[in-house]
């Protein structure tokens, strides 16, 4: 079930990267001279450093109380390209957070569903019911190196309450996670 909630954080953080590979050739070994060396410099400026691991930061208590068990914690990290994601994934037996803190640029994160654009505690946010599933909603959180991402998703089934929203208290764990992250933009 983990990695159901795994992949959903991965999608919710992961831009799409290109990949590039090398041809190789063969010929001739008698060849007299091989051919130059050259060295590819990159132009492209480095990503700041992700400052905020979610799942070391976020207390026990803060989790109890959005009703997830700190036990269930789940912890990602992962480069995609130039980006690091820093996820952590907490189930609950009636929902599941996923909080996840990458350094995608701002203006180049993508989105499935269009965003609302809001403030968290005075910090410029993007409010996206649905953004990953119909039964998610997330809260990004601009930071210095990029995001924060919160999620909610309702788990159905069992005795989950059928009533329960998909935002259901996702802007309270926007509020109570915002102080956490160790810069203010």
């Amino acid at each position: 079930m983990k990695g159901l909630y795994t992949a959903a954080a991965i999608c919710m953080a992961v831009t799409i990267t290109g990949c590039t590979s090398a041809e190789t050739t063969t010929g001739s070994t008698d060849t007299a001279t091989p051919p130059p060396v050259t060295t590819a410099v990159s132009t492209t400026p480095a990503l700041p450093e992700v400052t905020f691991n979610p799942c070391d930061t976020i207390d026990d208590a803060l989790l109890v109380r959005f009703e997830v068990d700190p036990a269930e914690r789940d912890r990602h990290e992962f480069s995609l390209g130039r980006e690091d994601i820093l996820a952590c994934n907490i189930l609950g037996e009636h929902r599941t957070i996923n909080i996840v803190a990458q350094n995608t640029p701002w203006d180049d994160i993508p989105f499935r569903v269009a965003p609302q654009a809001i403030t968290v505690n005075g910090r410029q946010a993007w409010y996206v019911p649905g953004g990953t599933s119909e039964d998610s909603c997330s809260v990004l959180m601009r930071t210095d190196f990029g995001a924060v991402i919160v999620e909610h998703t309702v788990r159905r089934g069992g005795t989950t309450d059928p009533n329960m929203d998909r935002c259901d208290r996702i802007m309270e764990l926007a509020e109570a996670v915002e102080p956490l992250i160790d810069n203010e933009n």
